[in-house]
């Protein structure tokens, strides 16, 4: 059996990570056979870690929607009465901002026994069409009362 602790194998010299190579717990050989320790900064594990997590917030998204389309990590295959694209990570940190103090401002001066759900309308500069951001949650309830 391969040894389990090492010293990371990815590219050191694309690595952005701080003492590089560091040593730790080697995953599993990668394509290119390289095992690298987790957080490797090598552009190679980079990505993996980028693309398994936008699968993965893609795949509860689906779910959560109840949309067909399984085993595919293609949005335009899924189905369903909307087209969707899913993304994650640092991309959509200031949009999830926005709408969280946004909800914040409306739970504040909510009414009591007031249960609607919860809508903000984005009406950027230089156009007159608005973009709508709701919870996932939200989103599936206001789509099974339509179908």
């Amino acid at each position: 059996m391969e040894d389990r602790k090492g010293y990371c194998e990815g590219n050191k010299e694309r690595c952005n990570a701080e003492g590089c190579p560091k040593f730790g717990t080697l995953g599993r050989p990668g394509r290119d056979g390289s095992r690298r320790i987790r957080n490797c900064g090598d552009p190679s594990a980079r990505g993996k870690r980028n693309r398994t997590k936008g699968d993965s917030k893609a795949r509860k998204a689906r779910k959560k929607l109840g949309l067909g389309g399984h085993l595919t990590r293609h949005e335009e295959n899924w189905g369903g009465i909307v087209r969707t694209e899913v993304k994650a990570g640092a991309q959509v940190g200031p949009i999830y901002t926005r709408f969280r103090d946004a909800k914040n401002q409306s739970d504040a001066s909510k009414a009591l026994g007031d249960n609607r759900p919860f809508v903000m309308i984005a009406m950027p500069d230089g156009t007159s069409e608005g973009i709508v951001l709701l919870t996932l949650t939200e989103f599936s309830e206001i789509i099974s009362l339509i179908s």
